[in-house]
């Protein structure tokens, strides 16, 4: 009887948790954190040629920013002004976070916005799904509108949850080329990753999806994607899932050895991004096959 019971409780427990799972799957989602007034600038984190700015999106909150003018480019070629690029972070922290991988890609010889999410840093609002499509769009419209930069100049960004903004932004949108790193497929897709012994079932709700597999049909232009062997939080096999899904040419890159947190710090990532941008801006070319190890391309 005492056992009856102990089942039922637990029954009980999960279909309450089931139920009330769209409700808490935010909260597994978005990691904000705020920056302080004296923190916004991008001087403060060492970042002395970059400025930040305002962008307001369509439902209101304005969001922080911040803008980082290209670099020169790789030595001995003269490569500033090639191009601009949106990059969008993941699911944590702030621009304090992620200003060095801007400033790194601006030597790409690109110019570089960096947008805070709603409810990140110094940026205003709540995070959410759409709120968060909100924001890309918001990037992309001020970019295109205020800085006067040709769409087909653009490259968009994309790591970890970044990489769906990118998704959801590049559809309908004219843009040169995405790179997307660390993709994951779908957000119930990741819970029943690191939730393997619960049925698939229950781990599937409609919002927050990020469906970024079901976007990735609908992305024509060019593609670079790629991944830690060893990511522990994206399984690359869903990263590699959503290149294979691309509905125009794209480029495969997994790198041995390197997890989730660390792609940013691999010289193998930094050639291919060298390259790619080069292809796509300099050359106006399909991304080019490559002897790299796990490397691959996949054609339009």
């Amino acid at each position: 009887m005492e056992l009856l019971v102990v089942v039922a409780a637990l029954v009980g427990l999960l279909a309450v948790v089931h139920l009330c799972l769209p409700r808490l799957a935010p909260f597994f989602v978005f990691y904000p954190e705020p920056l302080d007034p004296h923190e916004t600038h991008p001087r403060y984190w060492g970042f002395l040629d970059a400025s930040e700015v305002r962008i307001p999106t369509e439902d209101g909150p304005r969001l922080h920013a911040w803008w980082f003018p290209a670099g020169p480019g790789e030595p001995g070629r003269n490569e500033s002004g090639r191009g601009a690029a949106i990059y969008f972070h993941g699911n944590a922290g702030h621009l304090g976070d992620r200003g060095t991988v801007a400033a790194a890609l601006s030597n790409l010889g690109l110019d570089i916005l960096l947008p805070d999410y709603r409810g990140y840093g110094a940026s205003e609002g709540k995070p959410s799904e759409e709120g968060l499509y909100a924001d890309g769009r918001a990037a992309y419209q001020w970019l295109v509108d205020e800085k006067g930069v040709d769409p087909g100049r653009l490259i968009l960004f994309g790591n970890s949850l970044g990489s769906a903004v990118v998704a959801e932004v590049a559809i309908g949108r004219p843009v040169a080329g995405v790179v997307l790193l660390g993709p994951f497929t779908d957000v119930p897709a990741i819970a029943r990753h690191r939730l393997s012994w619960l049925p698939e079932w229950y781990l599937d709700w409609r919002s927050p999806r990020f469906d970024t597999l079901d976007r990735a049909q609908r992305i024509e232009v060019p593609a670079l994607v790629g991944a830690g062997a060893n990511d522990r939080v994206i399984p690359p096999g869903q990263s590699r899932e959503v290149f294979e899904a691309l509905g125009g040419p794209g480029r495969w890159l997994e790198i041995p050895g390197v997890g989730h947190n660390d792609i940013f710090s691999q010289q193998a990532l930094w050639q291919e991004l060298h390259r790619f941008t080069r292809e796509v801006l300099d050359d106006g070319a399909q991304p080019a096959p490559s002897s790299s190890e796990g490397s691959g391309t996949r054609p339009q």
